[in-house]
């Protein structure tokens, strides 16, 4: 008896296996950056105008995150980080660096990779800008500088009469971590394939600086708060029948 009963339950076993196998399997998430296109003078909200000559960014990690886990100790990710910029990929998470350049992108998406997560509910996904490894995607012999930054930007600032000219140089070394909540959660319980575009809008680096009366380090570091705040993910809308 015992032993029809344990056949039993093997055979109960095996066949509720496929079932499970394919509700996780069946899960993909594909997710692209969406850069703005390039102006040729980007005006801020305080009457500048900027002409770009250079303006790239590096991502070292992508990441989806759980809605019962969104607060999360950033400085264990960070320290993770700082120790190796090529990160491992898994299940919720892609670790494959990659040198985006803002001034050739022309609105085009760039596939940065699927990810497939177990089932759950996901309320966000974080962002790492982080120094470029040597085999990252996008790197080549014109902007090797990406190696030691995480953003790169250079070019020319006007007031609003378009006379008095200065150059802009920045060049951010830190690691951006950036977090973004989406607009509604990612519900996954079956097989289903998603997509999340990150939008990268960098006319918005320059707003909330008075170039006339900040010096170097100010503007330097309202540019960092403004990429990080320059980031959003972007879930395809219902009613496109999606």
């Amino acid at each position: 008896m015992r032993f029809s009963l344990a056949i039993a339950a093997m055979l109960l076993s095996m066949a509720l296996l496929p079932n499970c196998m394919r509700v996780t399997d069946g899960i993909e998430v594909d997710v692209a950056y969406q850069p703005a296109a390039t102006p040729a003078a980007v005006r801020t909200d305080l009457g500048y105008r900027v002409r770009l000559e250079r303006a790239m960014i590096a991502v070292g990690r992508v990441e989806l995150i759980r809605c019962d886990n969104f607060v999360l100790d950033l400085w264990k990710l960070v320290t993770a980080a700082k120790a190796k910029a090529h990160e491992f990929s898994s299940p919720t998470s892609l670790g494959v660096p990659l040198v985006i350049d803002l001034m050739e992108s022309a609105g085009v998406p760039l596939f940065a990779g699927t990810l497939r997560p177990p089932p759950g509910r996901y309320c966000g996904i974080r962002v790492i800008g982080m120094p470029a490894d040597q085999d990252a995607e996008g790197l080549t012999d014109e902007n090797l500088d990406m190696m030691q930054n995480s953003v790169v930007i250079a070019g020319r600032v006007e007031d609003e009469a378009g006379e008095d000219q200065a150059a802009l140089l920045a060049d951010i070394w830190e690691i951006l971590p950036c977090e973004m909540r989406f607009d509604r959660p990612l519900v996954f319980d079956g097989p289903v394939v998603e997509s999340v575009s990150i939008q990268i809008d960098h006319t918005k680096w320059f707003d909330g600086i008075d170039f006339a009366l900040q010096d170097s380090a100010a503007v330097q570091q309202q540019i960092t708060e403004n990429v990080r705040s320059s980031l959003q993910a972007v879930l395809p809308d219902w009613e496109d029948g999606r």
